[in-house]
């Protein structure tokens, strides 16, 4: 069996790449049902298939020298991520989402591990390249 460490990832977002800062990346994909339970003799709750979502979050350390450029990257709002966990090899998984930054906390603690910045976000439309649907790049 061939395993994977996660040090090839390949992230950017509006284009401009991120993966040098990268801590964590992590998405969400999940499916919404709808209560299609139906009749006066139901005894249990049935089920259909809803819409597909996706969230995550993007953990990058802080640079002083790149601060002002992160923070415009990951200020919330509209963006556009595209992300590989393999890189960004031929044939290797590839996934491009709109996506909106929903919160950017920052938080320093005196004498602790690396400074960071922590997006969390939502997608704001379905993917252009899915990986969960065998998008490559």
């Amino acid at each position: 069996m061939a395993t994977y460490n996660g040090n090839g990832v390949y992230i950017d977002i509006d284009g401009t790449r991120i993966d040098a800062y990268f801590q964590n990346v992590s998405m969400d994909r999940s499916l919404a049902t709808v209560d299609a339970t139906a009749g006066s003799s139901s005894t249990d709750v049935e089920r259909n298939a809803g819409l597909l979502d996706t969230k995550g979050k993007i953990t990058i350390a802080y640079d002083d020298t790149m601060a002002a450029t992160h923070l415009a990257l990951l200020k919330p709002g509209a963006h556009t991520l595209t992300y590989g966990p393999e890189g960004n090899t031929t044939g290797k998984p590839k996934h491009v989402q709109a996506i909106l930054i929903t919160a950017l906390p920052h938080t320093i603690t005196v004498k602790k591990d690396l400074v960071v910045w922590e997006a969390t976000w939502e997608a704001a439309a379905a993917p252009s390249t899915n990986m969960y649907a065998g998008g490559v790049w």
